[in-house]
Order: structure tokens, then sequence, then C-alpha cells
């Protein structure tokens, strides 16, 4: 067999309207505007490929990542242009099709390039992928399906790759550790996820959750059914020591699984081995379920060094939970009960809640932002994360409302659950999913300033104690902050002086906002913020 040229290419990082990419293909990708800065998410799977590729293979693997790199699409053909590859593989979003497929065109056309699509989208339209000049469509987990391809095995004998039958789920502990050559894996810490405290790595001790929520694409899509699958915990360790010696300066792992604590004795034995092996001076997060957790995995967790767990909440709504068949994420007393232990124990939650899904309504989105802003409030919740839940392709959701009626969207760009609703129900309107999203991130900044005033209040005032303000007759504000911020500090200012003309510069979708401040006297508007 004669080697081959293969490109590992990551999604273009920057596409046709500006928008920086913030790709995480098995759950959901968004596009932000003036964001040079933007953390990227490691490319997990595609990185496991490359490592898989270069061990059982002979051929010359090469692995890039359009969005670390901030890559454009003409800057992309650039470094694609030196490798002149003879097969680039990639795992396009629906987002990020349109700029993806247009990279990898543009390779077959100049050098021959065999393509191969895999994930999300290529699971859920393979033929349309094929009739536009995709050579292979992988569907659902892909690592040894793209490795059976390239090791030139009979086509039809491929499973997962279209139109054969899907490939069984794939055992965890038979992969290298993910890709750490082309790339450092330190350098997706640099910015980091936001809510990472530390500079931490990305890491994924199992893969899989028992849950099958509605809108959810690594499940649906990716596994294709329940599961949950646990590597060796030696060889978690063995990979965090790895890590630590090769980045000295590496303070901590996020677990960014889809849930870290699916089966509890698992963690007991991570929690246990990390601590016997020293590795417990270190900082770990990691995603989780909250119904599975307990005071004894808590504390097991806090004394291994674990100081945040993410959890996925996703409504207050019973309604909702049953349209986007959460289970038992729904239930809101074990949530309260274990964020209570949480609180006790001094370990950080952080929260994730979705807007608009299948079974929702105005008003039930609206008990959303009111519990938002209580548990937020109280100390409960150290952050969240709201999104709109957004009908990926190939998902049961997708296929729902498509077949309802309810999808009001082609252009994939607006697949985006960080900025659009595509979906409009007969009682419940793309207007008003998202004047809703708008409102839930209201109430947690309402939440942030009843918990925070205090603090935020004392220091801003040392701070403001530096400068002469009584000379002052006009302040420029720049909102580059949570709106809780920009009040208090507007507010503050007020009082040091009452002469004090404020204007503030800051985004349209906070305008309205901006108006209602009785110290604010103009308001500049830029376009392209968050």
């Amino acid at each position: 067999m004669q080697n081959k040229r293969v490109v590992i290419a990551n999604s273009v990082g920057i596409d046709s309207r500006g928008y920086y990419i913030m790709h995480s293909p098995s759950r959901w990708s968004q596009g932000v505007k003036n964001a040079k800065d933007l953390f990227t998410y490691y490319p997990w799977e595609l990185a496991y490929l490359s490592s898989l590729l270069k061990r059982d293979t002979e051929h010359h693997v090469k692995f890039i990542d359009g969005c670390l790199e901030k890559f454009n699409l003409e800057q992309y053909k650039e470094r694609i242009a030196l490798l002149e590859p003879n097969y680039i593989v990639m795992e396009p979003s629906t987002r990020t099709l349109e700029e993806d497929i247009s990279l990898a065109l543009w390779s077959k056309e100049k050098f021959g390039t065999k393509i191969v699509f895999c994930g999300q989208h290529a699971t859920a339209y393979p033929e349309d992928l094929l009739s536009r000049g995709v050579d292979f469509a992988c569907q659902g987990e892909y690592e040894f399906t793209v490795l059976d391809i390239l090791l030139d095995k009979s086509l039809d004998s491929i499973r997962g790759l279209y139109p054969n039958q899907r490939r069984e789920l794939l055992d965890v502990k038979l992969l290298p550790f993910p890709e750490d050559e082309d790339v450092r894996r330190i350098d997706y810490a640099t910015p980091g996820e936001p809510n990472c405290e530390y500079l931490e790595i990305q890491m994924y001790a199992s893969r899989g959750c028992p849950l099958m929520c509605l809108f959810c694409v690594a499940q649906n899509l990716y596994y294709g059914k329940s599961s949950h699958r646990i590597r060796r915990v030696e060889s978690v360790v063995e990979e965090i020591k790895l890590l630590k010696n090769k980045y000295p300066e590496m303070e901590g792992v996020f677990f960014d699984e889809e849930m870290h604590n699916a089966d509890k004795n698992f963690v007991m034995e991570l929690t246990s081995a990390i601590k016997k092996a020293g590795l417990d001076n270190l900082k770990y997060n990691a995603m989780c379920g909250h119904w599975t957790l307990d005071r004894e995995m808590l504390e097991a967790m806090k004394s291994a060094g674990y100081y945040k767990i993410r959890v996925g909440v996703e409504t207050a709504d019973p309604m909702g939970a049953i349209g986007m068949r959460i289970g038992p994420k729904n239930r809101l007393d074990k949530l309260e009960e274990n964020l209570k232990i949480a609180r006790e124990i001094g370990m950080k939650v952080y929260a994730t809640f979705t807007i608009g899904g299948m079974g929702s309504s105005k008003d039930g989105d609206r008990k959303t932002g009111e519990l938002i802003q209580r548990l937020v409030g109280e100390g409960l919740l150290t952050d969240i994360q709201v999104s709109i839940n957004t009908p990926l392709p190939g998902s049961p959701y997708f296929e729902r409302v498509k077949r309802m009626g309810y999808l009001l969207e082609q252009d994939w760009s607006k697949f985006d659950g960080g900025n659009f609703s595509v979906v409009s129900y007969p009682n419940y309107s793309k207007n008003e999913i998202e004047e809703n999203f708008r409102y839930v991130l209201k109430c947690y900044d309402e939440g942030l300033k009843c918990q925070k005033e205090f603090s935020f209040k004392s220091k801003l005032s040392e701070d403001v104690n530096k400068f002469e303000l009584s000379s002052m007759k006009k302040i420029l504000f720049l909102r580059s902050n949570r709106m809780w911020q920009v009040e208090l500090t507007a507010d503050l200012l007020k009082e040091f002086s009452e002469k004090i003309e404020i204007d503030v510069i800051g985004q349209p979708q906070v305008e309205n906002i901006l108006k209602k401040l009785p110290c604010v006297k103009k308001i500049y508007l830029y376009e392209g913020g968050f």
C-alpha cells in the first residue's frame, strides 16, 4: 500500500461574514463577532483519529486546526497548499458546513484530494454531501471507519461508511492518547474555556451519556443509543502525568466529556488514584449529571482537587422537560439538594440551560429565568450558560420540527444556538424565544447582582477613590461587562458626583436596557458585539 499524505483538518476559524467560530460539532457551534481572542475547543474526536492513524498506518498524517489558528478560508488554503494532501478529513457541523466544504472542494480541484467528511452533518446528510463532491461520508463515531478507508479495505465492507451499516460503538480503551504533536494541547488553554479558572487542558475520561435528550447531537447522531464507556483509571492518571511533565505550567484538567460521573464507582476509583499519584495538587473541573451526585461523590471529588462541576439543568418547566426528553435532569429537588452540599464543601457549580426547546412555552421559559435568578442569588450556582435550543440536522428534534412545520430556516449559518432561533411554534414565536433568551440572561445578571453587589461595590469604591471625580464633568463608559456591573458602576459614579454626565458605548442588544438607566445621558451603538 502506497503511503499517502493525510490532512486532519478542524473547521475554518473565521467565516465569510467575519464570525470567529467556536466549533463543537458534537454539541453545537456558534460564531462570534470581533473576537480575536476567542477560545477554541480541543477537537477531541479528530485528535483521537489523528493519533490512531499515526499509530496504525505508515501514512504521513498532519493535524491542522483552523479554529485554533484563526484561519479564514484563504489563509487555510495557503496552509493546505503546502501539504498537497491525498486525503483531507474534516468534521463540519451544520453551522460550519459551507466554509468547510469550500476548503475541501478547493483542495480536491487543486491536488486531486479525496474528501472524507465525518460527524454531525455527515451523519445527517450523507447523500447530499456525496452529491456535492465529498468522496466518503462517515456516520456516527468515525475513528476506526476512517482508519479502514486509509488501510484500503474494501469499501462495501467498512461499517460506518455510508451507505453501509453503522459501526458498533468503539472500545475507548483501544484508543491512543489524542493528538499532541502537530498542535500543543496546552495552547487550547490560552485563552482557555471561559469558565476554566486555571490553565486547564481538556481531557476525556469517558464517552457517552445514559440519557437520550431530544436535541442531543452526541447521543443521537454520534452514538445512536444510550451509552457510557469509561477508560481505565490507570490510563487517565498516566495521561495527566504525561501532560504535566510536558507542560509544567499546566494547572489543571477540564474533563469535557458528556457525563464524567455516570458511573459512581469509576469516579470514586479515579479520585482515589489521583490522590495516590500525588496529582491532587492540580485543579479539576468536569461535565457531570446532577442527579447521580451525592455527598460521598462530591466530597471525594473535592478531596482530589476538583474545584468545579458543570451540570445540565436545561429548564424549570415540566412541559419543556417532557418535550425535550431530559428525564432526571428535571429533578429540581435533587438538584437543589446537591447544590447545597456543593456550597457547603466549597465546590463551585456551573449549570447549562436552554430556551425554546420542544414543549417549551413563553411562561415556562420565564420560570427558568426565575429559577436561575434565585439559585445564582443564593450562591448555589457560580455561573451558567444559556443557549437557544437549536434543532441540528439528524437529531430527533430537527426531524420533529421539520415534520410539524415549525422550522423556519434552511440557512445553515443561522443554526447557531448563541444567536438565533430557527423555529417558531404556534403558541411561542421565534421573536418570543429570542426575547426570552435575553430575559433569562437578564435574570442571571439580577442573580449575580444580588450575590455580588456588596463585594463589587466595595472594590469599585476603592478603585474610584483613586481618581479626582469631583473635577470631571463627563465620563464615557464602555459597556464590556455584565449589565449588573454596568448598572452598579453607573450608580456609584453618580453617587460621587451628581454633576457627572455618563455616556455609554454599547451594543444594540442592550440598547433598551441602557435607556432605562436614569444616569445615562447618551448611548453610542456599534454593531457586531456579543
